[in-house]
């Protein structure tokens, strides 16, 4: 990059304090009392005024006021002290109110669901290819209250979504729905009343099998169980439910009551087991029960305890070969859960092994990889986006082969390759610049971790293709940049857009040096010397364009060349918003100086970017304390967007920032997730709303999301570092644990994780009370070279005191011991005192 820079525009103070506000030229606060954590004494339905206020007066603050709190602990952020600041995370889009009318495929009650299924081969093979597939998903809303089977949003409904997805577009006219009831007279929704629902959960806390449990309005109980399975008698994927109803002593008995709700307006019929038409079986039902049009019901006598029914719901009706009765048979259930269990686990040990100390932690990183190897490069399941965002994407994908599915990554990422916005009817002008860029990133970053040349080799000429398209580009602009395009998908104007020109430098960068990684010296010839060009066109243009402030912090705008000033809040429009989801690509890639970084952390960190470590956003720009009920749920007010957490994590990683990625870790772990299913839509509210309890969250469940987490967690068990070149240059191990981690007795260990230089693997483990933590180190032959350093943030109170290995003393620096230079097998013993 080169070292002679144009100068940068410099606001003076006087003029600072018009433009941005005076009162936030400060660095941040680490507030003494800041409102206290109310969340989690909120009880159902109404939230107190002391709740709403402390949000608020959080939200308004200039930094993250809680989280700079937590830091400052000597414990720093931890999941305990962290997760009764907000209320939960529960609803999951626009409740359509029916199957047949709307345009978001979201269940009926409005209630976040689990996309649920049973792949009938490994996910590499089922979930990589582009839609439409076979691939079929139960939606299990997680109230209990129904399944939607093989949902749809029909076409004429929002036409629109002909030119967005055709895996969208082929789910129409597929949908249908088992809605469950009870109550003495059938009546009550189960799930309905949500201070009666006492929760939902996974089997094993991770796996995807739905338990929730409920009162009704008598006062029965409920417990429901389900799943997804495949069974022999049919070839149509089957939800298990089981629902076991408890009584009491003024309530012994109850309805229970599956409505089938379908905009064909089916004739049922029961015949044994099977309920359906004359042609096709909707669903098996045990027992007794009665059918009355599309109403099967249940009359449970629960005098001599209690009665469970087990239902299977076919997700597409078809044919069941026999009577149906032995699908349902208490050893069948059992077994089909167990394959179930059997499948996720076998996949989930062909990964990187990560064993942590919490419990709740691993139960989301499993179930969160477990999402995102079924939605593969699908953005959501069961609503409008289930389709392609590339940019997003090719990260999410990533993130599978870095926790070890190399495989998934390498065939989701191939799909992604060939699928664009670019040209389509809803998209004839699209932000292609930044598209190729994500892409050719991707494929550089699969590169390095697996070093599958035949992958590159393939897929050269549309590299190229990208790669000479740039470079036209480029000589053509009257700035020495990329041509302006599209901002992104919900922004229609054309600009010299900040995070499309630095991605696509980025991936520019890293093919140059994969090229010269395969020895193509002709391809390095064709596009090193335009890329060095490029990149003193894009310093001049974005130091021409950026604003030092007073307070020593550094504003970057959206836009190059167009004037752009510093926000006073960074949420405090839409387009300042905006800039808070997409900044972080700029600021992760490796464009800017560790001086600069420093700057620009400022000003996000001293000019509200982020709460509780997660990137804010106001989707509509209303002011705190203007939240819309009627808004798009996860919108009705200001809120987060962890979607673009990612490079938010990159970003902290990149610059050695370990207190605030425990605190996004779990920020996100407490708030940016349902309670006890992981599941999170694009964005989440924070600002309480009028007449609501629980947050909203857009069109969940969202794999981006998912991988911000998992990003977060990988950089902080490894961190891979580079030059300006982008090039390999070491790994600093457990770089950003939390603290709690290695306690006295903890252990944390990490097998097969794959990194540049070949797998890694560790385990730490701490007898603190004897003074010493042990580490057993597994380092990769290509990391002889590598500057390698070890990490052990221990507790406060307790000092590194030295560490040996072979019997000789390493090099220590505060908490980091040195293992630079080692490979293969090293156990280190590390002194601490007191």
């Amino acid at each position: 990059m080169p070292s002679r820079r144009p100068p940068r525009r410099r606001l003076a103070a006087g003029v600072i304090g018009a433009a941005i506000g005076a009162s936030l030229l400060v660095s941040p606060v680490r507030a003494d009392a800041p409102p206290p954590p109310l969340g989690g004494e909120q009880t159902w339905p109404n939230l107190s005024d002391a709740y709403v206020e402390g949000v608020r007066e959080a939200l308004r603050s200039g930094t993250d006021l809680w989280g700079e709190h937590l830091i400052a602990k000597p414990e720093g952020p931890t999941f305990d002290n962290i997760k009764d600041y907000l209320v939960p995370v529960a609803t999951g889009g626009v409740a359509t109110g029916a199957p047949d009318t709307g345009a978001n495929g979201i269940s009926d009650t409005g209630y976040h669901y689990l996309p649920l299924t049973l792949p009938p081969g490994d996910t590499a093979e089922t979930q990589s290819p582009a839609e439409p597939t076979a691939n079929h998903y139960a939606l299990h809303t997680a109230d209990g209250s129904g399944i939607t089977a093989d949902w749809h949003t029909p076409c004429e409904a929002a036409p629109w979504t002909k030119d967005y997805s055709e895996a969208y577009k082929a789910r129409c006219g597929n949908f249908w729905q088992a809605q469950f009831f009870v109550g003495p007279d059938g009546g009550e929704r189960y799930g309905s009343d949500l201070g009666r629902l006492a929760g939902h959960r996974l089997h094993e806390g991770y796996l995807p099998i739905l338990r929730t449990d409920y009162r009704d309005a008598a006062g029965v109980a409920y417990t429901q169980e389900s799943f997804a399975a495949r069974v022999r008698e049919t070839g149509s994927l089957v939800s298990f439910v089981k629902i076991t109803a408890t009584g009491t002593a003024s309530a012994r008995a109850t309805r229970l009551r599956v409505h089938v709700r379908d905009p064909k307006n089916p004739s049922l019929t029961l015949d044994g087991s099977k309920v359906g038409t004359d042609d096709a079986v909707y669903l098996l039902a045990d027992g007794r029960p009665a059918l009355a049009g599309t109403d099967l019901t249940y009359d449970l006598d629960l005098s001599k305890g209690p009665r469970s029914v087990t239902l299977a719901v076919l997700n597409n009706p078809a044919e069941v070969r026999g009577n149906g009765a032995s699908v349902l048979s208490p050893g069948r259930y059992r077994a089909a859960r167990e394959e179930v269990a059997r499948y996720w686990r076998g996949k989930l040990a062909g990964g990187a092994r990560i064993s942590i100390p919490e419990e709740y932690a691993t139960h989301a990183l499993r179930n969160l990889l477990i999402q995102n190897l079924t939605m593969g490069w699908r953005y959501s399941i069961g609503n409008f986006y289930e389709q392609q965002y590339v940019p997003e994407m090719v990260d999410t994908v990533a993130t599978l082969g870095e926790f070890g599915f190399t495989e998934d990554y390498r065939r989701n990422l191939q799909t992604l390759l060939e699928l664009t916005k670019e040209g389509g009817p809803a998209y004839p002008v699209m932000y292609r610049n930044w598209e190729q860029g994500a892409k050719l990133l991707a494929t550089a970053r699969y590169f390095r971790l697996t070093g599958d040349r035949e992958f590159v080799t393939r897929n050269l000429d549309r590299l190229r293709g990208y790669l000479d398209d740039y470079v036209r580009q480029a000589a053509a602009d009257p700035n020495g940049i990329l041509e302006k395009q599209r901002c992104c998908e919900d922004n229609w104007n054309a600009g010299y857009w900040t995070h499309a020109q630095i991605v696509s430098w980025w991936g520019w960068r890293d093919m140059v040096e994969v090229f010269r990684r395969l020895g193509r010296d002709d391809l390095v010839s064709a596009y090193a010397g335009p890329y060095e060009t490029f990149t003193a066109k894009l310093r001049a243009a974005v130091d021409a364009s950026a604003t030092e402030l007073p307070d020593g912090s550094l504003f970057v705008p959206r836009q190059l060349l167009n004037g752009d000033r510093p926000y006073q809040s960074i949420t405090e429009s839409r387009d300042s918003s905006y800039w808070n989801l997409l900044a972080y690509y700029g600021f992760a890639s490796g464009f800017f100086t560790e001086e600069e970084n420093a700057k620009l952390l400022k000003y996000v960190h001293t000019r509200g970017g982020t709460f509780l470590g997660m990137i804010r956003f106001n989707y509509t720009g209303q002011a705190i304390g203007d939240c819309n009920p009627n808004g798009l749920a996860g919108y009705e007010g200001t809120g987060v967007d962890q979607v673009y957490g990612y490079q938010y994590a990159r970003f902290l990683a990149a610059n050695d920032q370990a207190d605030r990625q425990v605190l996004s870790f779990y920020g996100q772990l407490a708030h940016g997730f349902t309670r006890g299913t992981f599941t999170i839509g694009e964005g989440a509210n924070l600002d309480p709303c009028p007449g609501k309890f629980h947050r909203g969250t857009w069109l969940s469940p969202l794999s981006a999301n998912n991988a911000s987490y998992l990003k977060n967690l990988r950089e902080m068990l490894v961190h891979e570092e580079g030059d300006e070149l982008g090039r390999p240059t070491g790994l600093r191990l457990a770089s950003a644990t939390p603290r709690g981690w290695l306690a006295d007795g903890e252990r944390v260990a990490v097998s097969g994780l794959p990194t540049v230089y070949g797998e890694v693997s560790y385990t730490l483990t701490s007898r603190l009370s004897r003074g010493a933590v042990t580490a057993d180190v597994r380092l990769p032959s290509a990391a002889r070279d590598a500057a390698v350093k070890l990490r052990l943030r221990v507790p406060a109170g307790h000092t590194l005191a030295g560490a040996e290995a072979d019997g000789r003393p390493l090099p220590v620096s505060g908490d980091t011991i040195d293992l630079s230079g080692r490979h293969g097998h090293t156990v280190v013993t590390a002194r601490f005192t007191r």
